[in-house]
């Protein structure tokens, strides 16, 4: 698919985003496991009670790294185009994820989201409870494309 011309939009910036995992994956292993979970998009009425019924879930991050890093036991990431909305089930989960050991970020643009997939991938994969090993943006933060960070 030729992407060059395509409109940026949520679906595009998660493409950029996996094809950096795609290219980065000699370096980080680990990227593999890096995985989109389809909970959006439009349904037909008896495929949408069909996957409620099979564990869908409204609010689930887009991208998701179960990968443990700097004491944190894996990486959700809710990416958003620039002016998209968090919703209130999303924010709910990501705050559920992180209180059980998930770091837990929302990303505007593909460029925010591959910067926090650097950071999180560079960790260590233990803290010994001196702060050396923290990621660059604070748990449950939201980063915009322009670096700009706010609290969830």
């Amino acid at each position: 698919m030729n992407r060059g011309r395509m409109l940026r939009s949520e679906d595009t910036e998660q493409m950029r985003v996996f094809d950096w995992a795609h290219w980065k994956r000699a370096r980080h292993p680990e990227l593999f496991l890096l995985h989109h979970i389809p909970n959006g998009g439009s349904r037909n009425a008896a495929e949408a009670v069909k996957l409620k019924a099979m564990g869908v879930k409204a609010g689930v991050p887009d991208i998701h790294l179960p990968v443990p890093k700097g004491g944190y036991n894996g990486l959700w990431i809710e990416l958003k185009a620039e002016g998209g909305r968090i919703r209130p089930e999303q924010r709910e989960f990501l705050q559920a994820a992180a209180e059980y050991g998930g770091y837990c970020i929302v990303c505007y643009g593909a460029d925010a989201a591959i910067a926090v997939l650097e950071d999180y991938l560079n960790l260590q994969p233990i803290n010994t409870g001196l702060r050396e090993n923290l990621p660059r943006v604070p748990n449950l933060s939201i980063l915009r494309e322009d670096g700009r960070i706010k609290e969830l």
